[in-house]
């Protein structure tokens, strides 16, 4: 008496395929290659200062509205085409005339929503930075 061996290899070849098609083949995980900084280790000397952000800070007013603050300004613009107007305002930009700014075009803009702010005005102040001609928009983790 001997056993059928040709459904256990038909059953062998089946897991066979199975594992090698399900198989993923990726370099192991924490395996990075690293480029080591080159030089003499001597700290340089013309360190530049990191960039100060402009933070546009947006809280509730009510259900549906929003009040617009920029930090450091008194004076907080009443809507989001002020606020356009504001941070063009605010910005340093030979090429096109504006040299009374303190923010060029490249400097951070962080806007700061409270957690009760619509998204649609956080979309708007994204626009209004956009519109003035920022490039390096951030968002700010919803202060609850």
């Amino acid at each position: 008496m001997q056993p059928n061996l040709s459904a256990m290899i038909d059953v062998i070849f089946l897991l066979l395929i199975y594992f090698v098609i399900t198989a993923n083949f990726t370099p192991d995980e924490g395996v990075l290659t690293a480029k080591l900084p080159q030089g003499t280790g001597q700290p340089t000397r013309d360190l530049t200062p990191p960039q100060r952000p402009l933070n546009i800070v947006l809280s509730p007013a009510g259900l549906y509205d929003c009040r617009i603050s920029i930090e450091g300004y008194p004076q907080g613009p009443s809507g989001f085409g002020e606020l356009t107007a504001l941070l063009v305002e605010l910005q340093y930009d030979p090429e096109h005339g504006l040299r009374s700014g303190a923010f060029k075009t490249d400097s951070p803009v962080v806007i700061r929503p409270d957690a009760q702010v619509r998204w649609q005005h956080v979309a708007n102040a994204f626009n209004a930075a956009v519109r003035a001609r920022y490039t390096n928009i951030h968002f700010a983790q919803v202060s609850r």
